[in-house]
């Protein structure tokens, strides 16, 4: 019963957050005979049309944007500028403790990640990083999700452990597996090794989910993207937080 509640409170939060959010289109999908196309948004959010309604499309495709070609794959680009901190393991409950919680019931995941990270690094100057979890088509079409992307962050702790701090669906800091697993209802493992940009292109639709674990500056996978295509963020962008915060809280501050 418990996993049964978590699994409907996932998708009913991720399903408000897109019904609230009017963002730039990510990409769109087109299935194959008698298979639904997805729409993805930036935000996260996915719309479904169905087979037989392919005129709806056409609104969307005008909203996007070209798609980058990619040459020349390989395997995942790394930061080897951001050096996370190392929290000790006893700290963690204070760090959680003071995320704030006046979280707006339709929000999403990348503004509410976002200013969580920003609010600690100031208060204690700790560097966490974001856990990126990006979810396959496949995947999305199996099992109805109204999201393809969710993002939290992450802490380094001095006994070596990832520990996800995500106050929408815990009460406590978690191991980033039980983070992934609660999310990925298969509990299969997640591709580590990657570029997004490869990922955007076409990604193993054998696989389940892909997973990322970059700087706190990064907000959303298209940040991922423009790193590696040499744009990426070193710092943080006073309007954007300012932004996530009024989307994503109706109270509390610094």
């Amino acid at each position: 019963m418990k996993s049964f509640m978590l699994i409907a409170l996932l998708v009913l939060s991720f399903a408000a957050g897109a019904a609230a959010t009017e963002d730039g289109v990510h990409s769109i999908v087109r299935g194959l005979e008698g298979e639904p196309h997805l729409v993805k948004f930036n935000s996260g959010a996915v719309t479904f049309i169905e087979p037989g309604q392919e005129h709806e499309l056409a609104s969307f495709e005008a909203k996007l944007k070209p798609a980058m070609s990619v040459e020349n794959k390989s395997l995942a680009v790394f930061d080897s500028a951001f050096e996370p901190s190392v929290v000790p393991d006893g700290q963690l409950t204070a760090i959680f403790k003071r995320m704030n919680p006046y979280m707006r019931r339709k929000s999403e995941c990348s503004d509410r990640a976002h200013v969580w990270a920003h609010d600690e690094f100031l208060k204690s100057g700790i560097k966490s990083q974001k856990a990126f979890l990006l979810l396959t088509d496949s995947y999305i079409k199996r099992t109805r999700y109204k999201w393809w992307f969710h993002v939290a962050p992450m802490y380094t702790t001095s006994s070596g452990k990832k520990m996800v701090m995500d106050a929408q669906f815990f009460n406590r800091p978690v191991t980033f597996t039980e983070w992934k697993n609660n999310l990925v209802f298969s509990k299969r493992e997640c591709v580590a090794d990657f570029r997004f940009l490869d990922y955007n292109a076409g990604a193993d639709q054998t696989q389940d989910c892909y997973t990322k674990h970059e700087p706190m500056y990064f907000y959303i996978p298209g940040d991922i993207g423009n790193f590696e295509s040499g744009r990426g963020k070193t710092d943080w962008s006073t309007s954007e937080v300012n932004a996530s915060r009024s989307r994503a809280f109706f109270k509390g501050s610094l």
